[in-house]
């Protein structure tokens, strides 16, 4: 799946779903630094594990993965059975 198309529905889920209304980000956004926490963080896993259908191991859960939507879309396409 084309990293775009993964980085969009990320983005749309946490604009519609976690940030207050009026919040947007862009794949390049600093996510803790317009709120989001640990708690944000598990729902967005949540929404990541059923929307694309991976399942991110532990070594996967750190910081850097978790920084930007970009950095969450190049590790859910990482994960994706269809991955090379």
């Amino acid at each position: 799946m084309d990293a775009n198309i993964v980085i969009a529905e990320i983005k749309s889920y946490i604009e519609k779903n976690i940030l207050a209304e009026g919040v947007q980000v862009d794949a390049g956004t600093n996510l803790k630094q317009v709120g989001i926490d640990s708690f944000s963080t598990v729902e967005i896993i949540l929404f990541i594990e059923r929307k694309f259908g991976v399942s991110i191991p532990d070594e996967k859960l750190v910081p850097d993965n978790f920084k930007t939507i970009q950095a969450l879309a190049s590790t859910v396409v990482e994960l994706m059975p269809d991955a090379s």
